[in-house]
């Protein structure tokens, strides 16, 4: 035989011989394994941190290239690459953002159970931030549920938006992977989360369930670091100060080079606000060349105006 009339062998099976692609019923009972550990640990991993009860079923996998499976996901979904030591380089856990949206709404007071679907969109700087309530508690169980030598953590990078992914290196090579699907409820939301993850290290996978996770850390403070969050974000501040009233008939024909006087004669009273809400009583002034204003009294206290914000935000 020549090398002129050797025909190309197939990619499928040449990942077959090589270990890179597994049959569909092993790949299945690997992934669903590895959905009973999601649905019987997580809800308690969160809930011990965060208050909130959250309930996980595993739902299916899918197999395909690994970067086609990530393009077929629901739009507006949070990405997090991970690697996990003597496990696998290269694995990707994708949450919708309306999850992180009802989570952090949640955590800020409101009652899961009257929760109204956000709507599908990117995630705020804020919500990527509060992403690893959830993703990294993902990463966990993975950690715990997989046969891992060395008790290494994940390496896990920031969230991010899916749109936002980077692109692969030139000599990346896709890699025939599986989709593993955990269905997510959480008070009257209802929605998904999944984990993407080469066939080559499924194959060698033991599934184990671990141990309940009652040696969590205890209650962090989210609503503190949600707050500490609002604090470095930048926010429009509005002033308004109040003119000499004029009739309609007035108003409508005013020209420009009119000139409408302040109301008040004396100091002049300005009221400052954030996104809506009223801040301060000022009044105003000019220093140098620049108008200014001088706070004289406040409006409202700070927890009220990082609570709307955060709403808000």
């Amino acid at each position: 035989m020549t090398a002129r009339n050797t025909l190309p062998m197939d990619p499928k099976l040449l990942a077959i011989l090589t270990g890179e692609l597994g049959n569909n019923s092993r790949i299945g009972k690997i992934c669903a394994d590895l959905g009973a550990v999601f649905a019987a640990v997580l809800p308690e991993l969160i809930e011990t941190e965060t208050n909130l009860k959250f309930a996980f079923a595993y739902e299916y996998c899918e197999t395909g290239l690994k970067d086609d499976l990530i393009a077929d996901l629901d739009d507006h979904m949070i990405l997090i690459d991970g690697s996990l030591k003597n496990w696998c380089t290269d694995f990707t856990i994708a949450c919708p953002s309306q999850v992180i949206v009802a989570m952090v709404e949640c955590l800020l007071g409101g009652d899961p159970d009257a929760l109204v679907e956000p709507v599908s969109r990117r995630a705020s700087s804020i919500e990527l931030e509060m992403a690893p309530m959830v993703t990294d508690k993902i990463a966990s169980v993975l950690k715990s549920a997989v046969s891992a030598s060395g008790n290494c953590e994940p390496d896990l990078s920031k969230p991010y938006n899916a749109q936002d992914r980077p692109k692969h290196p030139d000599n990346y090579v896709d890699p025939f992977a599986a989709q593993v699907r955990i269905r997510v409820e959480f008070g009257a939301l209802k929605s998904h989360f999944c984990v993407i993850v080469p066939h080559k290290n499924l194959l060698k996978t033991t599934i184990r369930a671990p141990r309940a996770a009652h040696a969590a850390s205890g209650s962090v403070g989210w609503t503190d670091l949600i707050k500490e969050q609002v604090r470095r974000s930048d926010v429009r501040v509005e002033a308004r100060i109040r003119l000499t009233p004029l009739r309609l008939g007035a108003i409508s024909r005013l020209q420009p080079g009119d000139v409408i006087p302040f109301l008040d004669k004396a100091d002049v009273s300005v009221q400052v606000s954030a996104n809506g809400r009223d801040l301060y009583d000022c009044e105003f002034g000019r220093a140098g060349e620049h108008y200014t204003v001088r706070v004289k009294d406040t409006i409202g206290g700070e927890n009220d105006l990082l609570k709307d914000l955060m709403a808000k935000a």
